[in-house]
């Protein structure tokens, strides 16, 4: 009799922790299909037909200047506004694009999405629209930062990004990361 009464304890427990555990595994698959979703398949827009400046968010790779080029020749925008680096192969000085007209780049600070679009403020009004590109990975948070810090309408748009499985996964923690910085003292 003695046994009986230690064994139903010790299911209840078991039970518990069985519960417990499936729970866990349950919200981290959770937690993983919404970073898929945000990260890997985030909703883009369409640019829209006009806005006063298109802007390459950090870094300037080849392939979102590229893009902003092409939208400016496509008439999306006169300007391009480029956060750059203040040193290095992606700086001002050593990007060509940011030797055109109607061209400008500069260093936000800090060198921040969140510092990038106090650039944008500082450089163009409320009444102003700005077309946005970045990453893939970077979509939605660059989307949420600019609607708590971006004084403009702006549009976000990726270039698309390839990237092997273990960017990806240094992807979703950056992103998560920025996230919980961007949730917890945003527009700085």
């Amino acid at each position: 009799m003695a046994t009986d009464s230690l064994a139903l304890p010790r299911t209840r427990r078991r039970r518990g922790w069985a519960i417990a555990l499936a729970l866990l595994a349950a919200m981290a698959v959770a937690g993983v299909a919404i970073m898929v979703q945000a990260y890997v398949f985030p909703a883009v827009a369409a640019p829209p037909a006009r806005a006063d400046v298109i802007y390459v968010i950090g870094p300037p790779t080849e392939g979102r200047t590229a893009l902003a080029e092409r939208l400016r020749s496509d008439g999306v925008a006169d300007d391009i506004l480029i956060s750059v680096p203040l040193e290095g192969e992606q700086s001002a000085a050593k990007l060509s694009v940011c030797q055109e007209q109607n061209v400008t780049c500069e260093h936000p600070d800090p060198f921040t999405t969140a510092g990038e679009m106090a650039l944008l403020n500082a450089r163009y009004g409320p009444e102003a629209s700005a077309v946005v590109i970045t990453s893939t990975p970077h979509v939605s948070r660059t989307r949420f930062i600019a609607a708590q810090c971006a004084d403009a309408q702006v549009t976000v748009i990726d270039v698309p990004t390839s990237l092997d499985l273990g960017e990806w996964m240094y992807q979703f923690a950056y992103q998560t990361g920025g996230f919980a910085k961007a949730v917890a003292a945003p527009c700085s």
